[in-house]
């Protein structure tokens, strides 16, 4: 039986990654490491503390290439685990801003609100005033025709 066929096909549709080309790793991943003395596994910081009590037992024991062997692959995992450190934090700090983000669109949502609806009022206002003006002027001319009528009649 063939596996693996057809393995760049996609199984349904909008699968794919948000981060192409990027590895997830975690703190929790899992690793498989054919080290010089066997398969060690685990995550990373398990597997440098493994590789640094080997290298220390290599070393008290005299085996000089067996402790660099496992110094090199106690690096290797310590280098692993600060990188996922350093990606976990970063992940926070992107999270926190755009969390400040949403806040701040928010608070400027409802500011633009309360802007509006002061503006709403004051324009409520001008247009009071300007429909009295002109009721105002309305009445005027009016007046003035009824002295004009009145000075012709007599």
């Amino acid at each position: 039986m063939r596996q693996n066929q057809n393995a760049k096909r996609s199984r349904g549709r909008g699968r794919r990654s948000s981060n192409m080309g990027q590895n997830n790793i975690n703190r929790n991943t899992t690793f498989d490491s054919n080290g010089p003395e066997g398969r060690l596994r685990g995550n990373a910081q398990q597997l440098f503390e493994k590789y640094t009590a080997l290298a220390h037992d290599a070393q008290a024991s005299g085996e000089r290439v067996l402790f660099e062997a496992h110094s090199q692959f106690a690096d290797h995992y310590y280098r692993i685990h600060q990188s996922i450190l350093a990606n976990a934090e970063q992940r926070r700090l992107n999270e926190e801003r755009s969390q400040r983000r949403r806040q701040d669109a928010k608070s400027e949502a409802e500011e633009g609100k309360a802007e509006d609806a002061s503006a709403d009022s004051s324009s409520d206002e001008v247009v009071t005033e300007e429909s009295q003006a002109a009721e105002t002027a309305s009445e005027a001319e009016a007046s003035e025709d009824t002295a004009d009528i009145v000075a012709e009649a007599s």
